[in-house]
């Protein structure tokens, strides 16, 4: 999920196995760049430790400070409020980091992934229609439109 693949690579990881590898890389580089790095570790290992609504705080609060980069930290919010299973509030900040430059193919795969969760444990189509809204088009758009046939 966003900053998480470009740091831990694209296989799907365990938060387990990210925060192991989150402590190997600041062990490795104990030094922060800068405010903004640091800012960034201690949120991505409130994050890869579970302490997901402390790493969402930390991830807007890095959005509001630094605007060139608020897609990507939106995302990252996003992604906590995914891990808390508040798939609704994970949508609405996926859908505005997209708006604020986050990757796109990396929303369309956490959007979806959220709208399905939805869809799973509610068994509610509008959450597949939401994903259209959204992505008439996406990677997941043949799929979803399978769903909402049966």
């Amino acid at each position: 999920m966003g900053l998480f693949s470009s740091l831990f690579g694209k296989r799907k990881m365990t938060l387990e196995e990210m925060n192991e590898k989150n402590k190997t890389y600041i062990s490795d580089n104990p030094n922060p760049k800068d405010d903004e790095d640091g800012r960034m570790r201690e949120a991505s290992v409130a994050m890869t430790s579970g302490q997901f609504e402390e790493s969402a705080e930390l991830y807007e609060k890095l959005a509001e400070d630094f605007p060139a980069k608020k897609g990507l930290y939106l995302s990252q919010v996003g992604a906590a409020y995914y891990f808390l299973k508040d798939f609704h509030t994970a949508i609405s900040f996926y859908v505005t980091a997209k708006e604020h430059g986050a990757d796109t193919s990396m929303m369309d795969d956490n959007i979806w992934e959220a709208c399905e969760a939805i869809y799973n444990q509610e068994n509610d189509k509008t959450a597949i229609e939401r994903y259209l809204t959204h992505y008439p088009n996406g990677k997941y758009a043949k799929k979803a439109e399978k769903i909402l046939s049966t």
